[in-house]
């Protein structure tokens, strides 16, 4: 190149930019030019209703709205996947955070009239009011139905020195203090927006309490419009009971495990799956979390960690059981340790691959859509956001 040219293209980058600076200049002092930008992008995410039609496609959608643990993650809210096939959108858990990454994908609240716990630890059941009151505002008219396990059974007496008595609350007990919360807030809305924009009778929260089955059993929680939605026991002990969902719809199947160790169950009811969303923790990478505790002397901390070890499954063992399932597409969710960047999960999935075999894996994130298309073998993955 030469002097000449490059002078000429330094030149028309100084122009450019000038142009691009008084631009930006006349945008940051005209309101009018301002609303008028605001208002057509308003316009266009209102008139976008490709998210709507994931209702009608005739497809069975997974949607993870939360993919993290309790351990603090800013890349992931806890636990929650929303079910979408027939018309519907079943929920699956309502971890903290994981509203926002309902509205994010902007799904249409008004549709989720069903919500399903795996188990009431608080990083499953934490956003259940706000999933109760936005998808209210958003236009559910009718109670929300709210399906969870039974109330836990008691401790041994000496099982707690303190005398407090645990262990006795079940999906109906934590249903009514959600309510409870949440009645002043409702209360307030309607006052303000009136009864007739929100129905009060979509403001109810109706809880339901699965029948504990047998080991080997399957207890059907939603039915409806070809969706068809079963519970089945896992082993996250002492959780008891705790859920894993099977979910078919034309033909497809998908199977989300819960919180759970490894177990048969999952393996039984995921034989031939197209999609099984697993838990995911990584033994060997929360053991390197565990040593520095103890060297920092945090032994509690530590000792509590440890106490998670026993009662989820690793990667490599999740992915022996959808090797010995016949599983098409593995997801890991419930993700354990965070993972930051790509050295991590490199470190997550040691081992994974050889116990897969020529099935596939994928570590799920938040936004994360895998599509089942109705009566057909394919497996479609795309983010809502």
């Amino acid at each position: 190149m030469g002097r000449k040219t490059g002078i000429a293209l330094a030149g028309l980058a100084g122009v450019v930019v000038l142009a691009g600076g008084l631009a930006w200049a006349v945008l940051w002092n005209s309101t009018g030019l301002q609303d008028r930008i605001m208002s057509r992008v308003i316009g266009s995410r209102l008139a976008d209703t490709s998210v709507d039609a994931l209702l009608s496609d005739g497809a069975l959608h997974i949607y993870l709205c939360g993919t993290g643990s309790p351990m603090p993650d800013p890349n992931r809210a806890n636990a929650c996947a929303a079910i979408i096939a027939g018309g519907h959108i079943v929920i699956v858990d309502t971890g903290p955070g994981s509203w926002r990454n309902i509205a994010r994908a902007r799904l249409p609240g008004k549709y989720i009239d069903t919500i399903l716990l795996t188990h009431l630890h608080s990083d499953h059941i934490g956003d259940l009011g706000e999933f109760a009151v936005q998808s209210w505002i958003a236009g559910r008219d009718v109670p929300l139905n709210i399906f969870g396990p039974s109330a836990l059974p008691a401790p041994a007496p000496d099982a707690d020195s303190s005398g407090h008595e645990f262990g006795t609350s079940g999906t109906a007990d934590v249903v009514k203090g959600f309510a409870a919360v949440y009645d002043a807030d409702d209360a307030y809305r309607i006052l303000h927006h009136g009864a007739d924009h929100l129905i009060p009778n979509g403001a109810d929260m109706v809880a339901h309490e699965i029948p504990t089955p047998a080991k080997d059993e399957l207890v059907t929680v939603f039915d409806g419009d070809g969706l068809k939605i079963s519970a089945f026991l896992v082993d996250h002990h002492p959780v008891e009971p705790a859920y894993g969902y099977r979910i078919e719809y034309k033909g497809r199947v998908a199977v989300l495990s819960g919180d759970t160790k490894k177990v048969e169950s999952v393996q039984r009811f995921a034989k031939n799956a197209d999609l099984l969303v697993h838990e995911g923790l990584n033994h060997r990478m929360v053991s390197l979390i565990i040593d520095q505790l103890r060297a920092r002397g945090n032994s509690r901390l530590a000792d509590m960690a440890h106490d998670t070890l026993d009662y989820h499954t690793s990667p490599v063992e999740a992915a022996e059981t959808a090797h010995a399932a016949h599983v098409k597409l593995l997801v890991f969710s419930h993700v354990v340790p965070p993972l930051p960047n790509a050295l991590a999960e490199h470190m997550f999935l040691r081992g994974v691959s050889a116990a897969r075999g020529d099935g596939e894996t994928e570590i799920g994130h938040d936004g994360m859509l895998v599509t089942l298309p109705g009566n057909s073998s394919a497996i479609e993955t795309s983010s809502l956001f």
